[in-house]
């Protein structure tokens, strides 16, 4: 196996798989974990985790605890299901500018830039169980954790897998675990529990030369 790696993961039938760019395969291996086959060349075929009863989370697992499944590689870059990679940069000159001065990279949140702006999103659109997400919210207020600290958009996340690295993901599995299952409402919060330093991409997923955001091909069940 590489010591560079894309992946994915696909559940529910929510995403199709894109095509792995061409460009990147003599540099990168690139993984799909998938509930059903979706052959696309260039991807490797890995049955997705089952065990929750929820897809959302089933496919969850793998995003998070990228050292688990890839104890070997160096850096991984984790792509939701509706990202296409369209580079016109080599994989490695883009680990060298992202992950030059820290080991996490992501992009900023296009609307919102705090965990309590997102976690009043969620409620308001019913996106995780209410009263998970208020106790969480809650939680981290009685910690003291900062208001206006930052939002990640973790469709996309570039990491160096050190042993903080390594720290950090099992820390946001735990929150995501016992918690609500919206990652992006404890991404910073494991990040400042640990004191890791985030590189911002610049712009958004949205308006960058190398990725393509698609709307999901379903929607995501909504809960109370």
């Amino acid at each position: 196996m590489s010591r560079s790696i894309v992946y994915t993961a696909i559940a529910g039938g929510y995403d199709t798989l894109k095509c792995a760019p061409e460009s990147w395969l003599n540099e990168v291996g690139f993984v799909a974990f998938l509930n059903a086959p979706q052959p696309s060349a260039g991807w490797e075929m890995r049955s997705l985790y089952q065990r929750f009863s929820d897809p959302c989370r089933n496919a969850k697992i793998h995003k998070v605890l990228s050292h688990r499944y890839f104890p070997d590689a160096e850096y991984s870059l984790w792509v939701d299901g509706s990202v296409t990679i369209e580079p016109t940069r080599t994989f490695t000159a883009l680990i060298g500018e992202y992950l030059g001065s820290c080991d996490l990279a992501v992009f900023r949140h296009r609307f919102r830039r705090c965990i309590y702006q997102e976690g009043a999103w969620c409620l308001a659109n019913r996106m995780d169980s209410s009263s998970k997400i208020r106790r969480q919210m809650q939680r981290y207020y009685d910690e003291q954790y900062p208001l206006n600290n930052g939002l990640a958009h973790c469709l996309l996340l570039f990491r160096r897998h050190t042993n903080k690295i390594k720290r950090f993901n099992e820390l946001w599995y735990h929150e995501i675990k016992n918690h609500s299952r919206r990652d992006q409402l404890s991404f910073n919060y494991a990040a400042h529990q640990l004191g890791v330093k985030i590189h911002y991409l610049p712009g958004s997923i949205s308006d960058n030369p190398h990725f393509k955001l698609s709307p999901h091909v379903r929607k995501r069940f909504v809960v109370m």
